[in-house]
Formats: structure tokens, C-alpha cells, sequence
């Protein structure tokens, strides 16, 4: 279906003023699908529309204040999302499967005055939310009696929705620089910081990857959203750059159920994959999923970890279509630089950065360093956040001039092409030498046998570092021995681990990545 030329989001724009947009130019669309659960963009502007009112007639909420959304993929999601935008709210977006302690943290750290959720984690809710700021709760499915908290109500979101189709809503206006999402970061280091991301700064982040691609046709597209809606990465792919550009997204509720996954896409021709290293190695195994009809493909974008070169390999023989690895964080409204097909990809490479983003490589003493030297990677542009919520000391040890400093060791290529070294905090010293837990994982991840596999460092009795590797086998065919020969045929005799051990299952984030503080010893 082909639709009216229209202007590019602008970084002038609001996030509301590029829904009116969208929503009116790709009215015949169907925005989301989820669980055989169709969302056009006509009920996606109505029920938001419901669901903003609701917000602006029965609640104590004022533009501005914060509404935390602790929500799965579903079709509530973007209906929740964009009726809070519309009504002038800040988003706080939430893992419903954190525990109550991160839960606790965050509702008080962002004063947050009202919560959408699952029905089924009320109960851990209401055992606390009485020491937060939180007045007004919205589950999804109605709430047993016996789990109401007693200091609030709980409302049903159906119900919501009707009350609000009621009412009138009025809209609000607001400017670029506005707050729009309060993003809390993953806390590798302590407690969780709220990064604060305004309008122009998602707007910004949508428009550089669609820009960047030069492949993809407004109102044409299909994308397959397997991550959370409540990772910046998932939420500026679907729920800002998808809306502006009429994309329809078919959101994956619980991607580790591969069954299910590979189901959902047998009739959908999907043209965009955005996915991470941990699901493509996954999905390249099921056999179900090896039978899908990838004939529409037209890019795959992995981001959020490092990816593996045999996946992106396996991955483009099975599909056809070449991953296109990107880098981004929280901090930067997710993606900024981004390989961009076959015309501007290089592997091994995240890519390059998108139109007007700024990067330099900077070592220890602040110096800027040139082609193929190792350096902390900073950035600047329109993507970088305002700043951490509350935490001018956190802010400053990150910002500084417009320069967001990254925290991850990269080189630049006389090319232009970016390299993810590794995290600074990751990176082990050995016998006085830096050493890369990146380097070895990618050394072992060749051997046939290894399905997935992590570095982390140990110490010895007087306290020097030596590396540690845990290894996850796709069969029994491997021994310690036989892994260890191979380091030590391929590795410098310092980066070889010490100790070597497989396991089951790497521990891992509901979003995949590989926790690594989880295997670190005590």
C-alpha cells in the first residue's frame, strides 16, 4: 500500500505531534499485532485518546509527573504508552520482573504517582507501595479482592478505557527539550540511575537508524520485536520510530519461547529483525524456525551485547539476510552508530555513526587518540541524555561539554568503522597486561562445540587477576582440555584462563544479556 510523501520527524518535533502524524497518514494500517490481537493505528489513537482522558479526569496527575509502565510486550503496552504521553506524563519504564527491592528503588527514586501493571504482581506491590509517592494503580485483568492494596484501589484497564471514553480529553502541549522517558539504567554499579531522555532525543534516535538504513518504505514495513517494550532499545525501534513511520510491529511477548515465537511469525512477512546475540543463536537452532519464509527480510539489526561473528554467520545462511550489528546504551537513547547493509557494513564492526553524531576515542589522560588506538569511546549529539534524575554527581562523571563518556573500550578504523573493545569495567589485568574478556569469548566461541560462553576475572592468594572462562556446550564432544588447547594454540599466554568451567546455563537478564557479576567469585 503506498501512502502520501510525508516530512521526516524532526528534531523540533514532539512525540505527540509525530502520533498525530503518524496515526493520520497510516490509517489503514494495523500498528501492532500481538497473540492474534490486532491494533490499528485508528483504535491506537482512540483507546490512547480513552486512556489519556482517563488520566487527565480521574486521577491527581499533572503534566509531568511521572507514571510508571511494568508491563510485558502486549497490546495494552503502546495504548498505555502513548495515552500517557498524550497526557503530558513521563514515562518510567519497568522490568515487571524485577524484585521488590529494584522495584521499591525506583518507585521512590522517580516519584512516580501512579503504576500499570500485571494483576498478578499486585500482591508484591501492595506490600509496599504505601512508602512511595504511587496513588493510582491500573492492572491488567481485574484484581482478586484479597490483593487490593489497602492504601489505594486498583482500577481494571478495560475499565479505565471506558471511563475514559467518557471524558474529555484535552490535549497538552509540550516542547522538544521536555522530559518524555525516564529510563533506568541496568545498575551494574550499585543502585539503578534514571537516565532522562526528552522528545527531541528519542525523536533523534528514531530518525538516525531510519535515515541510516536508506531500505525501509513508510507504511510498508513489518518489524518483529522480540525485546521489551521497557528497554530503550525495544521502545525507540516500535513504539517511536514504528509509530512515526507506520510500521506495523508484531510484538513477541515471551521470546524464549520458541515454539510460540516461530508460530507468530509463520504468516507475517517480516522485513525487519531486531533482536541480540544471546536470541539469534536460539532461534538459529530451532528447527521450526528454519522453515519460516524469509524472502521479505530486509535487514537484521542485533544491538544491546556484543555479537558473536559464527552466530551472525549461521544466522545469515539460514535468512539470507547479513546482521547488522549497532551500539548504542540507555544513555544515548539506544542506537548511534550502526552498520547499514551491504553498502556500509564491515564485520566485526558496529558500524558507523549516525548523521550528526559526533564520536572520539579518548585515553587515560583525556587525549584524543588517533586511528586503531584503544580508548574509552565518547559521543555527542541529539541522542545523549539530559542527564541522571536527581544525581548531579552520577551526571557529571559521564557528561561533560555535550560528551557522554561511554564506559566501553573502542578503536576507530581508517574507514570510519567503529570497534567494541570491551567495558572498561570488564577489562582484567594480568601480569600488568590489559586483557579483554571480548577477545577470548570470541576465540572460544569458534570451536564447534561451544554454544555460548563467558569471561570474568579471579584472584589469586595475593591478589593479582587471572581469567576465569565458563563455557556452555551444544553437546558432549568438548572437554576442559580440549578448550584449553585451543586457547592456548590461538591466546597469548596471559589471556589463557586459569580456570576453565562448563556449565548449563549462563545466568542471564530478561532481556538476555549475560550476567557476568553473577559468576564472579565472592
Amino acid at each position: 500500500m503506498n501512502h502520501p510523501d510525508r516530512t521526516d520527524p524532526s528534531v523540533t518535533d514532539t512525540l505527540q505531534s509525530i502520533f498525530d502524524q503518524g496515526c493520520e497518514t497510516f490509517k489503514q494500517n494495523v500498528a501492532f499485532t500481538c497473540d492474534k490481537q490486532n491494533l490499528t493505528y485508528p483504535e491506537l489513537e482512540q483507546s490512547s485518546k480513552h486512556f489519556a482522558a482517563y488520566l487527565q479526569t480521574h486521577t491527581h496527575l499533572s503534566p509531568g509527573d511521572r507514571i510508571a509502565i511494568q508491563l510485558p510486550n502486549c497490546i495494552a503496552y503502546p495504548i498505555v504508552a502513548w495515552g500517557a504521553l498524550r497526557a503530558g506524563l513521563v514515562l518510567v519504564n519497568i522490568n515487571p520482573l524485577y524484585t521488590k527491592s529494584e522495584l521499591a528503588h525506583i518507585y521512590k527514586d522517580s516519584g512516580a504517582k501512579a503504576l500499570i501493571l500485571l494483576s498478578s504482581s499486585v500482591e508484591l506491590v501492595s506490600s509496599f507501595v504505601s512508602e512511595t509517592d504511587i496513588s493510582t494503580l491500573v492492572c491488567l485483568s481485574n484484581v482478586p479482592p484479597t490483593h487490593q492494596p489497602q492504601s489505594i484501589s486498583a482500577v481494571d484497564f478495560q475499565e479505565a478505557l471506558q471511563q475514559g471514553s467518557k471524558c474529555q480529553f484535552q490535549p497538552v502541549s509540550a516542547k522538544a527539550d521536555d522530559m518524555a522517558l525516564l529510563q533506568y539504567t541496568s545498575g551494574t554499579t550499585g543502585l539503578s540511575k534514571g537516565a532522562i531522555l526528552t522528545h527531541r532525543n528519542l525523536i533523534s534516535a528514531a530518525r538516525g537508524f531510519w535515515d541510516a538504513t536508506e531500505i525501509f518504505e513508510p507504511g510498508n514495513e513489518t518489524f518483529v520485536a522480540p525485546l521489551p517494550l521497557y528497554h530503550v532499545y525495544a521502545f525507540v525501534a516500535h513504539i517511536v520510530l514504528g509509530v512515526a513511520y507506520g510500521v506495523t510491529s508484531v510484538l513477541i511477548t515471551n521470546p524464549r519461547d520458541i515454539k510460540a515465537f516461530t508460530a507468530a511469525l509463520e504468516k507475517v512477512p517480516f522485513s525487519l529483525f531486531v533482536g541480540i546475540n544471546t536470541l539469534f543463536s536460539a532461534l538459529c537452532q530451532d528447527e521450526q524456525f528454519k522453515k519460516l519464509d524469509f524472502s521479505g527480510l530486509k535487514f537484521t539489526l542485533s544491538g544491546g551485547m556484543a555479537l558473536d561473528l559464527s552466530i551472525a554467520r549461521r544466522w545469515q545462511a539460514l535468512t539470507g539476510c547479513e546482521i547488522n550489528e549497532g551500539y548504542g546504551l540507555t544513555e544515548s537513547s539506544a542506537g548511534v552508530i550502526v552498520n547499514r547493509g551491504k553498502q556500509c557494513r564491515r564485520e566485526g564492526s558496529v558500524g558507523k555513526p549516525v548523521d550528526g553524531v559526533e564520536i572520539k576515542i579518548v585515553g587515560d589522560k583525556g587525549q584524543s587518540l588517533g586511528v586503531g588506538e584503544r580508548g574509552e569511546l565518547h559521543l555527542k549529539g541529539n541522542q545523549v541524555m539530559q542527564g541522571y534524575w536527581q544525581n548531579p554527581g552520577a551526571t557529571d562523571a559521564v557528561l561533560k561539554d555535550g560528551w557522554l563518556a561511554t564506559g566501553d573500550i573502542a578503536k576507530v578504523d581508517e574507514d570510519g568503522f567503529v570497534y567494541i573493545v570491551d567495558r572498561i569495567k570488564d577489562m582484567l589485568i594480568v601480569s600488568g597486561f590489559n586483557v579483554y574478556p571480548a577477545e577470548i569469548e570470541h576465540v572460544v566461541n569458534l570451536m564447534d562445540g561451544v554454544l555460548e560462553c563467558a569471561v570474568v576475572g579471579g584472584k589469586t592468594q595475593d591478589s593479582n587477576q587471572t581469567v576465569q572462562l565458563f563455557v556452555v556446550l551444544k553437546d558432549n564432544t568438548l572437554d576442559t582440555g580440549t578448550i584449553l588447547a585451543h586457547c592456548q594454540r590461538n591466546l597469548a599466554a596471559y589471556k589463557v584462563p586459569k580456570v576453565i568451567k562448563v556449565i548449563d546455563t549462563l545466568p542471564k537478564s530478561p532481556v538476555g544479556k549475560i550476567l557476568k557479576r553473577m559468576l564472579k567469585p565472592d
